[in-house]
């Protein structure tokens, strides 16, 4: 069933988020940036990381314990304690000291823990970009929620992985998680009363579901070996960031992110910008229209929303940002996804 949305222009939809944060205490840059990343994810085309996302931040400030803290730098390495901090300013705290780094060691390697959950990646190894260095960002985005190939039993997180590259113009961006969909398709499911994708969700007997209620877990992308790039993430974050792993997990709080940068050689943002440009110029198979890299439909896509100005928002999402910007609550921890 598809639900009624109501055609809200962007600048009102930033005002009333400014109203939800404000009332709970994040003000200025750092509400920009919270509200920023919800939004492009929306106009980006990635619904599962935007609004409906944003309704769950009073679990997040309820739990919040205080700023990002560096409790460890040693050389290019540095552990940072998120204090429970809302995921996305830990992230971004972190990923600004792993570029310092790499300006001044060559490569800057930082582990982040006891953080809440901040979503995409993109935006983390973008920053590390901007500033020239290449940068890769992963965490294990557990409690489990994936299936390893050949098994049934969710054991894994959704562990995505983001790589930036500078460029002469925009860096190249790459993002994905290593389940074949996220586990947030569940609460946008569940939110528009809808069904889910195929071939990608598993019930308790292990048979394919598009249910939300019944799901007990999400399939990896590429049989095998995206179970085990999904595995790799998975012991990178245990082992290098000291999180939990698999069914150790028991909240966000116990999960790992890692943030790497890395100063490249001169003059290799110019040569990211040729190969970006053979790519784009190549022949597209037949049927389809051009070949882009990964990450250029987003931004396309969030260009035109930002020229088109507004934003079809689900009913029952209006209606709960509405009350969160007049004081009410959002939605309770029982909708948290990977």
């Amino acid at each position: 069933m598809q639900e009624d949305s109501v055609r809200t222009s962007l600048d009102e939809l930033k005002q009333m988020m400014r109203q939800v944060l404000s009332s709970r205490g994040i003000t200025g840059e750092d509400a920009e940036f919270v509200i920023d990343d919800h939004v492009d994810a929306e106009l980006e085309g990635r619904p599962t990381h935007g609004l409906g996302k944003f309704l769950l931040i009073d679990h997040a400030l309820d739990n919040r314990q205080g700023g990002s803290e560096v409790v460890s730098s040693v050389g290019c390495l540095m552990i940072i304690d998120g204090h429970r901090e809302i995921g996305q300013l830990a992230a971004r705290f972190a990923s600004l000291k792993a570029a310092d780094l790499a300006r001044r060691c060559g490569v800057g390697l930082v582990t982040l823990r006891n953080f809440g959950r901040f979503g995409r990646l993109a935006p983390y190894s973008r920053i590390i970009a901007e500033t020239g260095m290449v940068g890769i960002v992963l965490n294990n985005a557990g409690p489990p929620a994936v299936a390893p190939f050949g098994s049934r039993n969710a054991i894994l997180g959704t562990n995505p992985i983001s790589f930036g590259f500078p460029s002469v113009t925009t860096p190249v961006v790459i993002d994905f998680a290593t389940s074949k969909k996220v586990w947030g398709e569940i609460r946008q499911a569940t939110l528009s009363e809808s069904q889910l994708p195929r071939n990608a969700f598993l019930d308790g007997n292990g048979n394919e579901t598009v249910e939300p209620a019944q799901v007990d877990a999400v399939l990896p992308f590429g049989e095998h070996k995206g179970s085990a790039l999904c595995l790799a993430i998975e012991l990178l974050a245990g082992t290098v960031a000291g999180a939990a792993m698999g069914g150790q997990v028991d909240d966000e709080y116990s999960l790992g992110a890692m943030f790497l940068a890395v100063n490249p050689v001169s003059g290799a943002h110019h040569h990211v910008s040729a190969l970006v440009d053979e790519i784009v110029a190549s022949i597209p198979m037949q049927g389809a229209d051009n070949v882009q890299v990964p990450g250029q439909g987003s931004l396309r896509r969030k260009g035109e929303g930002l020229q088109r100005g507004w934003l079809d928002v689900a009913d029952s999402t209006y209606k709960t940002l509405s009350t969160m910007a007049k004081g009410g609550t959002g939605l309770t921890s029982s909708l948290l996804s990977n």
